[in-house]
C-alpha cells in the first residue's frame, strides 16, 4: 500500500432508489455506503473519476473525507458493475483501523517475461493459474501486489506459493504446493517437437541395404 493513504471526498445522499443513483451516476458521481465497526452505515456518493484513479493505482484503503469535515479509513470491500460488466455503478467501504488485521485478495503480478527463457521461446506461453492471492495483514501493510518472477524460468517450470516473496507481515494460509503459474508450450509448438522427434526416429531406425553378390546358376 502507498505510505500515504489516498482520500476521496464524499457527499451524503439524499435519496436512495436506482433513478437516484442512475442521475448520481450520470453526473459523474458514484454512489457508495461507508459501513462497520458498529456504527450506523452511511449512504454517500464520491468522484467516478478520482475513485477509479486510485482504484487503477492498485489503492486498497482510502480516506473518505465527509460534508462535516469527518475523516474515515475505510477498505475498498466490494465493487460492483453493470450488466456488462465494464462500468462501475456502486461501491462498499468497510471503516478500518490502520493497525487492524484484516483477510484480503491481492493481486499477482508477473515479472521478468523479456529474461524468461521459457517465456521468449518459441510457441511458448506462461499459464498464470492463480490472478490473486488471499493474505492476512495489518491494513496498513497491504501491498499493491504480489511479485511472481519468472526471470529464470523454462519451458515446463512453474511458481509455487512457496516461492512467492511476501512483504514483512504479510501471510497467506494457502497450500504452500499450490501453483501460481508454469510456462507451458502450445500445441503448435508440441506438434513440431513431435515431428521433428519422428524425423529422427525413423533415420535411426532405417536398417542399411545389404548388397550380397549373386549367385551363379547351378
Amino acid at each position: 500500500m502507498a505510505n500515504q493513504t489516498p482520500t476521496l471526498k464524499a457527499e451524503a445522499r439524499e435519496k436512495l432508489g436506482s433513478r437516484y443513483a442512475q442521475r448520481l451516476r450520470n453526473d459523474g458521481k458514484l454512489p457508495a455506503v461507508v459501513y462497520g465497526h458498529k456504527q450506523d452505515p452511511v449512504h454517500v456518493a464520491i468522484d467516478s473519476k478520482s475513485f477509479l484513479h486510485e482504484l487503477e493505482a492498485g489503492s486498497r484503503v482510502l480516506n473518505v473525507e465527509h460534508a462535516d469535515g469527518k475523516t474515515e479509513a475505510c477498505l475498498l470491500k466490494d465493487i460492483q458493475f453493470d450488466y456488462l460488466g465494464t462500468n462501475v455503478i456502486h461501491v462498499d467501504l468497510a471503516r478500518v483501523d490502520l493497525s487492524e488485521k484484516v483477510s484480503i485478495s491481492v493481486a499477482i503480478q508477473i515479472k521478468g517475461e523479456e529474461d524468461s527463457p521459457g517465456a521468449k521461446a518459441p510457441h511458448a506461453f506462461v499459464d498464470q493459474i492463480l490472478n490473486s492471492i488471499d493474505v492476512q495483514c495489518k491494513v496498513s501493510d497491504i501491498p499493491e501486489s504480489i511479485i511472481a518472477d519468472i526471470s529464470t524460468l523454462d519451458i515446463g517450470q512453474s511458481i509455487h506459493v512457496k516461492d512467492l516473496n511476501l512483504p514483512d507481515g504479510v501471510e497467506t494460509e494457502l497450500d504452500p504446493e499450490d501453483t501460481v503459474l508454469i510456462i507451458h508450450l502450445s500445441k503448435a509448438g508440441i506438434s513440431q517437437e513431435d515431428e521433428a522427434g519422428e524425423g529422427e526416429g525413423e533415420a535411426s531406425s532405417a536398417e542399411p541395404e545389404v548388397i550380397t553378390e549373386k549367385k551363379e546358376d547351378a
